[in-house]
């Protein structure tokens, strides 16, 4: 702890990605599809009653041919 009372903080290493443009889009693609699933996974938990919120009725929803 320090002097004044607060904690110090430490981060993990940071590192910038130096990507080319077509690799910035690719990630950029992915990060939406990423953020399309956990938004719809989001709403179907909220719909369910909480006894059908079980994780493996999340992975029929996300994957029902498994």
């Amino acid at each position: 702890m320090s002097d004044c009372g607060l904690e110090t903080r430490q981060f993990g290493h940071r590192a910038r990605l130096a990507l080319s443009p077509a690799l910035a889009l690719k990630a950029d693609d992915q990060a939406h599809a990423a953020r399309t699933v956990w938004n719809l996974l989001q709403a179907w938990w909220q719909m369910m009653p909480k006894e059908k919120r079980t994780p493996a009725n999340a992975d029929a929803a996300i994957d029902p041919g498994a």
